[in-house]
This record gives C-alpha cells, structure tokens and sequence, in this order.
C-alpha cells in the first residue's frame, strides 16, 4: 500500500475532526455545564439561606406567643389603682407579723406610666434585723409586682440586732387607658 498525499489529506481531516469537535462543540458544551452547575450551587445556597430564614420566622413566632403570656402574667399581676390600698394594708400587716414596728407609711404622688402606674410608699419600719430580712423575703413572695429602688438601714446602738430601715416601696398598678394608649399597645403585640 502506497502512502500518498491523498491518504495523508485523509488521515490529516480524521484527527482534525475530533480536535474540530473538542473546540467547536465539546468545549462550549463543558462551560455550559459548569456555568449550569454554579449556578444550582448558588440556588442550593439561597435555598438553605431561606430555609433557615423560615426556621427563624416560626422561632420568632413562637417567642412572640411565649412574651405575650408572659405579658399577660405581668398584667394579672398588676392590681388596680382601687387595690393599692389592701396592698398597703396586706405590706403593714406582713412589717408586724415579722415582729416590725411601721413608724411611718405614707403615700407619695402616682407616677403615671402609658400602660401602668406606680404608687411610691416612702416606709420607716423599726425592729430586729432577721426579722426585716424575713420581711423582704415575704415581701417578694407577694403576688403582686413589687420594687425597693431606695434602701437606708441605721443601726440602733441601744440594742443589739435591731435597726431602723428608711425604704421607698414601689407598688405598680394597672393605669387608666389615656387617648388609647393601653390599646395602641396592646395592639402592637
């Protein structure tokens, strides 16, 4: 067999023909691909973004039911302005029961608050020292929401144990709705 120009021509177009394929075609083809696979990766990762996203919303959802009971808690523990007196009555009795002597309780003015109020009771209470401690810790087991913001406690050097405290109570109830304004925030929730 003779190997002349014509085969050579032949044998030349057989391997160009692939090599033609590869650039024309496969080349092309392949960055398709790639572009294609890039792109459902990028999707896959918005995907697993909103999937957490959603995860967050039903999170936050269930925190937003869980503060409004605990919301709703915080209100029945509100006592209306009309209660404060046997609040007063329930502190002083609680002060004597505790073997402490109440000098003095007064009332100071509300301060008024857009959803709650609070009553300041400036209190000079007298007596033993474990007694007023046992006396702080009932005071915090009322059902009622309570605050000590001031606390002076005085020695008394006539006798041993005792002492005189000077506290300020804050005593927080339930305000009149004022323009709506319980509402509005009721309605926030």
């Amino acid at each position: 067999m003779r190997f002349g120009i014509r085969e050579l021509i032949f044998v030349l177009l057989l391997i160009a023909t692939p090599v033609a394929s590869y650039f024309g075609y496969f080349k092309k083809h392949n960055e398709d691909i790639a572009s294609a696979r890039e792109e459902i990766t990028a999707r896959q990762k918005k995907l697993a973004q909103l999937e957490a996203a959603t995860m967050r919303v039903k999170d936050l959802g269930e925190e937003i039911d869980k503060l409004a009971q605990a919301i709703e808690v915080f209100e029945q523990k509100l006592p209306s302005e009309r209660e404060t007196e046997v609040i007063l009555r329930e502190v002083w009795e609680l002060a004597t029961r505790h073997h402490l002597v109440p000098r003095s309780v007064r009332t100071d003015k509300v301060i008024e608050g857009p959803l709650y109020s609070t009553l300041p009771i400036p209190m000079s209470i007298v007596g033993n020292f474990d007694g007023f401690y046992s006396f702080l810790l009932d005071l915090e087991k009322l059902p009622r929401l309570t605050q000590i913001p001031r606390m002076n406690l005085q020695k008394i050097d006539s006798e041993e144990g005792h002492m005189k405290a000077d506290i300020v109570l804050h005593i927080f109830f339930e305000s009149k709705p004022k323009n709506g304004a319980a509402a509005a925030g009721k309605a926030r929730l």
